[in-house]
């Protein structure tokens, strides 16, 4: 994932950009025929001209290039690869380009692959129970943008749970608005009705003044200025040729706190479990299925399960319930406002991480066939696995 450089760290690579001028590459994001290929720029094919200002002579940079609404610009500092994206404008002899606030770490090749996740649950009152947990089939734990994660089918069958689990509604953007979010794929999140210049979230997730053209920013603040507090998710992909749903927040405040907004989008996975089918528990009458992981981070997990009677965790001990928690057609097994200790293990690659921790259930939540989601927040996990957790969510250093 492409974490911007802050602070220091990203004056020392603009800094190192402009004084030493490394070879740079320049890809086209869309408008030209390129065939995929970048250009690529040695010191001696561009001027820095300010510490914010690069210029490319007509002869260094082709001129279907300059058809190109933005390009993603890449170099590397001490090894490390960095990006940014920028529009080239024409000027006199050749294009200009501005370096934007923000430039990326760009992502390492090959990453290394989330390669299972699995958890134990012990239930108070058995001494051997323990509900068994396992990664969901088409669900990614570690995902922090579940609103990419849906198929048009997926988008359509969850509508009746977006507004009851998430407080989240379908509805229409102005056409410039509407082609950031499609492009972007980001939330367009609007403090003081406006397009604001930096992210407010702990991940590069929302749309900011560097995402839109120099020439579309007065329209787009006129279509912004028009539209009510809310704060709009692109749901289902994104590109041109795909059915996309904008869904908006029901809010009546002037500003929304990033951390509600992260709260409402943790629930995604919720409403997509809730609304897809189901199989049954197999040719064993009265067998509990493993628990699915919908959704882990350093605060919170997501658990989903099907088959289920109508009673929890409270009915669940008083259900004759084996050692070996081996039982289909029983109340779910977590009740909600109930504290459980769990143990997950992480496989990335070749290695398995263990962590033992104790969660609270938040909040239960149904679909009136058997299928449950249980919202629950970590009230003890050692600080070390805190951390871990975070920064594979988000994918930037633990604060």
């Amino acid at each position: 994932m492409n974490a911007p450089l802050t602070g220091i760290a990203r004056d020392v690579v603009a800094d190192f950009l402009f004084s030493e001028k490394p070879p740079l590459e320049l890809h086209a994001l869309s408008g030209v025929h390129t065939d995929g290929e970048p250009l690529t720029l040695s010191s001696a094919q561009y001027a820095a001209v300010s510490n914010r200002l690069l210029f490319f002579p007509f002869a260094a940079v082709p001129e279907f290039f300059f058809e190109a609404a933005r390009i993603d610009v890449r170099f590397f500092y001490k090894g490390r690869g960095v990006r940014f994206f920028g529009e080239l404008k024409r000027v006199k002899n050749g294009f200009a380009l501005i370096v934007p606030q923000t430039i990326l770490k760009s992502d390492d090749v090959p990453p290394v692959y989330l390669k299972d996740i699995s958890a134990s649950i012990y239930i108070p009152g058995f001494t051997s129970a323990q509900a068994r947990c396992r990664l969901a089939d088409g669900f990614e734990p570690f995902n922090n943008r579940q609103w990419l994660c849906f198929s048009k089918k997926e988008a359509l069958r969850s509508q009746g749970f977006f507004e009851t689990v998430s407080s989240l509604r379908s509805v229409d953007l102005p056409p410039l608005c509407r082609a950031v979010v499609d492009r972007t794929k980001r939330i367009l999140y609007l403090p003081g009705k406006k397009i604001p210049l930096r992210n407010f979230f702990p991940f590069p997730v929302s749309v900011t003044a560097d995402d839109i053209a120099e020439d579309e920013k007065s329209r787009i603040e006129a279509e912004v200025s028009a539209l009510p507090y809310d704060v709009y998710i692109p749901l289902a992909p994104g590109d041109r040729h795909s059915v996309h749903t904008v869904l908006a927040f029901k809010s009546y405040k002037p500003t929304i706190s990033p951390v509600d907004i992260e709260e409402k989008l943790l629930l995604l996975p919720v409403c997509r479990f809730l609304a897809m089918p189901h199989k049954d528990g197999g040719a064993i009458w009265h067998r509990l299925q493993p628990l699915s992981i919908l959704s882990l981070n350093h605060l919170s997990l997501i658990l989903g399960g099907s088959g289920f009677s109508h009673g929890t965790g409270s009915s669940f001990a008083g259900a004759g319930f084996p050692g070996a928690a081996e039982s289909r057609g029983m109340p779910f097994p977590l009740s909600e406002g109930g504290e459980y200790r769990i143990r997950i293990r992480i496989f990335i690659g070749p290695v398995c991480r263990a962590l033992d921790a104790t969660f609270f259930v938040s909040k239960l939540y149904k679909n009136g066939e058997g299928a449950l989601c249980a919202l629950c927040s970590f009230s003890r996990i050692q600080e070390e696995d805190r951390r871990f957790l975070y920064e594979k969510y988000y994918g930037v250093l633990y604060k």
